[in-house]
């Protein structure tokens, strides 16, 4: 297991119900949930345009033009994000951080189980097995153990 890896990946994990309940918070003043996934994305183009300038100066710089490219399908993640962030700011009102980040890991294995299953978009096949399919199945019973109450 590659450690500190999987730690960035917790922490990072560790970040999405609380940028959930702070997309929500920005919805109840904003009204327009379209509003807020906006902010949202605003304050994180300020955010990178500031690393990516701080980069810049630590090492090599990137190739824009290079993803002229990549085949159309990589340049959709954005929208992804988006969807995201906007189920988060409908969602998480009504089923509360925990409802709404057990449902999105279950989701996300779901999808990751296809992804690898199929090697899509370039990554290595990884078949589905009988440890990730019981995987799966203890995440949809916390699923349903989270949204009992």
């Amino acid at each position: 297991m590659k450690i500190g890896w999987v730690g960035i990946a917790l922490i990072s994990g560790m970040f999405i119900p609380v940028q959930a309940a702070m997309n929500a918070k920005m919805r109840a003043f904003m009204i327009n949930p379209f509003y807020s996934v906006m902010v949202n994305f605003i304050i994180g183009v300020i955010a990178l345009t500031v690393a990516i300038m701080i980069t810049q100066l630590l090492q090599s710089p990137g190739n824009w033009r290079a993803g002229i490219n990549a085949p159309w399908w990589a340049w959709c993640g954005g929208l992804i994000g988006a969807f995201y962030v906007l189920a988060s700011v409908l969602v998480v009102p009504r089923t509360g951080a925990a409802g709404f980040s057990v449902a999105i890991i279950s989701g996300q294995l779901f999808g990751a189980l296809i992804v690898d299953h199929y090697g899509l978009f370039g990554l290595t096949e990884r078949l589905i097995s009988l440890p990730r399919i019981a995987g799966m199945i203890f995440l949809l019973a916390g699923l349903w153990l989270v949204q009992r109450d």
